[in-house]
């Protein structure tokens, strides 16, 4: 079989090193399945989150208890562990979006530049122009100038 690929894949052991840490039991209480530790932060910050929304929300905070303190904040959960914006998990998506936002843009030497300063110019600007030359030609017409104020000296010279 053919492989007529534009690419080529790259094999690393990035993902080796990568161990995710998982609970296993809390004080001697085997739990029925590990808790990833990115997850369950994920989803204690999801209740914090879907705790604030209910305050500002009033028919959010009628739902039912297991609805508003377990399947929102899991699908909040399930969403930031495994949703990827620009190749970025969306917490750090949206902290650097924010950094961008409040950063300068401007910048001069590596230093942002606070305020931009109006230049006026009070004398004539001079300024060259960029004139495309053939070489062969000018060098055609060098020696042409040449050959006549050769042949003017000698003419010259004779009388």
């Amino acid at each position: 079989m053919e492989d007529n690929r534009d690419y080529v894949i790259l094999r690393t052991y990035r993902n080796v090193w990568k161990i995710d840490r998982k609970i296993y039991s809390l004080e001697g209480l085997k739990l029925p399945f590990p808790l990833n530790l990115n997850e369950l932060m994920y989803f204690i910050v999801s209740i914090i989150i879907t705790y604030i929304i209910i305050s500002f929300i009033p028919f959010i905070g009628k739902a039912h208890f297991i609805f508003k303190y377990f399947l929102i904040p899991y699908g909040i959960m399930k969403f930031l562990t495994k949703q990827k914006l620009d190749g970025k998990y969306p917490h750090k998506y949206f902290f650097d979006m924010g950094q961008y936002l409040l950063l300068p843009k401007r910048y001069n030497r590596f230093r942002p530049v606070i305020s931009l300063k109006k230049v006026k110019f009070i004398s004539k600007i001079g300024y060259r122009r960029p004139i495309i030359i053939d070489k062969t030609e000018t060098v055609l017409k060098d020696s042409k100038k040449s050959k006549k104020a050769k042949e003017g000296a000698s003419c010259t010279s004779t009388r």
